[in-house]
């Protein structure tokens, strides 16, 4: 197995620096911080008229999984099939919550936030022993998957991934998620590790669920980012989303059966079907 260059932080230096924290960190990071995100951002953010949310209508949930099948075929991460969707096994679950960022009916961004439960997390395919390692310390893990946005959202499309992102955190944080976990490509992993402060916990390897391609693991421990990254903090919590847009809202059962079909050609789900047989 080929190593990544760059250094990385294995999870026995992540948990030595959360043992190292106050105890009142998740405290602090749960109170209502100070409105800090730039003009620019809410200007732009306005002109756009983004509405940022969790999926709940079967027109969200199309068009989230329209939109990440766009983006993986043309980044030969899928093969097309007759749905035009993809959908993971993960997406179906109670524990996953899918969020979308929608000018007018469009949905123009999306990501998913796979909470640990019934599968497990998808990367742990190829990284299984980094994610056991934080699961047996008793910490609240969810990966961050099937990120897309709109190759046409222009001078938007940043801001916007920006606060759907931070929507997706804020929603991490009050589901009591201690780890968030993200598996991406080596070319886009310098940007996680930059502006959203990742830090690398696995180095490369090759990502059957997305046709082989490379991928390199990164994790960002929630409950440290007050502290280790007060601007990344600022950056996801300084402009807080109503309590009524962090509200659980998991795939409604009729949808879900709906997607069934789509699983099924859109993912190497051999193993969702089994586990939910044996469950």
């Amino acid at each position: 197995m080929t190593a990544l260059a760059a250094p990385v932080a294995t999870p026995s230096n992540l948990m030595r620096r959360r043992d190292d924290a106050s105890r009142s960190v998740r405290v602090i990071a749960f109170r209502a911080p100070e409105r800090v995100v730039s003009d620019r951002l809410e200007r732009l953010l306005g002109e756009a008229e983004i509405d940022f949310r969790i999926a709940a209508s079967r027109e969200d949930f199309r068009g989230a999984f329209r939109l990440v099948y766009q983006a993986y075929v043309r980044g030969g991460l899928a093969e097309t099939n007759p749905y035009r969707m993809r959908v993971t096994p993960y997406q179906l679950l109670p524990t996953t919550e899918v969020f979308v960022a929608a000018r007018g009916t469009e949905v123009v961004a999306t990501m998913s936030l796979v909470r640990d439960g019934q599968l497990g997390l998808p990367m742990e395919a190829i990284y299984p022993d980094q994610v056991d390692w934080l699961r047996q310390r008793g910490l609240a893990l969810a990966e961050v998957s099937c990120l897309a946005d709109a190759r046409d959202a222009g001078k938007n499309s940043p801001a916007t991934a920006m606060r759907l992102m931070s929507l997706m955190a804020q929603c991490a944080l009050a589901r009591g998620v201690n780890q968030l976990l993200i598996a991406v490509h080596p070319r886009h992993a310098r940007f996680y590790q930059r502006f959203t402060a990742f830090e690398p916990i696995g180095g490369l390897r090759q990502y059957h669920a997305v046709c082989d391609r490379p991928a390199v693991a990164l994790a960002l421990d929630i409950d440290r980012a007050p502290i280790d990254h007060p601007d990344l903090y600022r950056r996801f919590f300084g402009l807080p989303f109503p309590e009524s847009s962090l509200a659980y809202r998991p795939m409604p059962e009729y949808l879900r059966l709906e997607f069934e079909p789509v699983v099924e050609v859109s993912y190497d789900a051999h193993v969702y079907w089994e586990s939910a047989m044996a469950g």
